[in-house]
């Protein structure tokens, strides 16, 4: 989306028509309390930019014209956060801004990214747009995006399922639980910009590697770990940037020395997505026991949130994505933190199931400017049960 960042921006956008209202942009000269709250509302479906401190002017011919008028901007900040707080249910995270003009006067810009959680209310109503206006959003509206809310919370599900149907290593077969993540954008992504990329073998590993020390130095070295991921093989719906094993673990018979417990495939997909396979989600402690290792999850989630910021500015794409983790084979087994800390953890804190499943809806936005909370959101429920929260979230954060 366009972005105004000063005065001859915003002159200059209205005189080539780059600046002009929209389904994703809304201007008014000054702003009531319980307009910016209606605007702001109405923007989280989609996602969208308001301007305070333009004006629509009416022309003799019955047209309209947009024309800067700037406003006193002091304190304008503090009242634009206030309201997207209080005033609006739930909470509305937005980012204000103030282009200077001279003797405290400006414009206010405020960005309000697609929200997970929309449509949101203001004033007892729930506020949607048209092509270029807000509207309160009629009773089968609402119903219509609450639907498309529990519907994205599902893709996540057959995402991870879809995941874990195409591990190479068949349930029966396994010695280890192993670890899915997923990532997927929600709105269509530039597939002439994805294509681009996974054509590109030098940017592909450059790409991967990248996420190797996005993780705290504690965590950074649980293997396997991205820059052994070398091998970049065409799939049906995709690239995938594998390990030794991971290839071996796709070869019958699989050839000598493959390890299950190394394995490493990250896939990026036609979609724009990303889908990770991580052989390591239990291992052996003692030939009678096995630990889960749950800081490899949390390093992973990390990395996840990382990359795929980095494919939302790569692929020029603002608006929502699901994400996912799913760890099997883990019942009955406690935390790898409690074989290296046993006196910390009393008594014992074991996994209740066999699979532990999350799945997130998050804004571009979002993960650019707080990924620890996508990353709190994928394993938090993991180690409050492992007792292990303390450990790990304090690493990430």
């Amino acid at each position: 989306m366009w972005q105004p960042a000063s005065e001859a921006d915003i002159v200059e956008g209205i005189r080539s028509g780059a600046l002009s209202e929209s389904h994703y942009v809304e201007v008014k000269e000054q702003a009531r309390n319980e307009q910016i709250a209606q605007t702001l509302a109405s923007f989280a479906i989609d996602g969208g930019m308001f301007i305070i401190g333009i004006a629509e002017v009416k022309a003799g011919n019955g047209s309209k014209r947009l024309v800067p008028k700037p406003l006193a901007v002091e304190g304008m900040i503090e009242r634009v956060d206030g309201i997207s707080r209080n005033a609006i249910e739930p909470p509305l995270p937005v980012t204000t801004r103030v282009i200077q003009v001279g003797d405290g006067t400006g414009f206010v810009v405020v960005t309000v990214p697609p929200s997970p959680l929309a449509p949101h209310m203001t004033g007892s109503k729930y506020y949607g747009r048209g092509d270029a206006s807000k509207h309160a959003l009629s009773d089968a509206e609402v119903l219509r995006h609450h639907q498309r809310r529990r519907e994205q919370a599902d893709l996540g599900i057959r995402l991870l399922d879809i995941a874990e149907a195409s591990d190479s290593i068949h349930p029966s077969e396994r010695e280890y639980g192993h670890i899915y993540l997923i990532a997927e954008p929600l709105m269509p992504v530039n597939g002439t910009l994805v294509e681009q990329f996974m054509d590109n073998n030098e940017a592909l590993l450059n790409f991967l590697v990248s996420g190797h020390n996005k993780c705290k130095p504690n965590l950074v070295d649980f293997y396997p770990t991205p820059q052994y991921a070398t091998r970049i093989k065409h799939r049906e719906l995709g690239v995938s940037m594998m390990n030794n094993d991971a290839d071996g673990a796709t070869q019958v018979p699989r050839p000598p020395g493959f390890d299950e417990k190394s394995i490493l495939d990250v896939q990026l997909l036609e979609s724009g997505g990303i889908r990770i396979l991580i052989g390591r989600g239990t291992t052996r402690w003692t030939p009678e026991e096995s630990i889960i290792c749950d800081g490899l999850a949390v390093a992973y989630a990390q990395r996840l949130t990382f990359w795929t910021s980095t494919l939302s500015e790569r692929y020029g794409y603002r608006s929502l994505w699901t994400l996912g983790l799913r760890i099997n084979g883990v019942k009955g087994l406690r935390s790898h933190m409690m074989m290296d800390d046993w006196s910390s953890f009393e008594p014992p804190r074991t996994m209740p199931s066999d699979v532990y499943s999350r799945t997130i809806t998050v804004s571009a936005d979002a993960l650019e400017s707080s990924p620890e909370d996508a990353v709190e959101s994928l394993v938090g429920r993991l180690l409050k049960m492992l007792g292990t929260t303390q450990h790990h979230l304090g690493n990430v954060r």
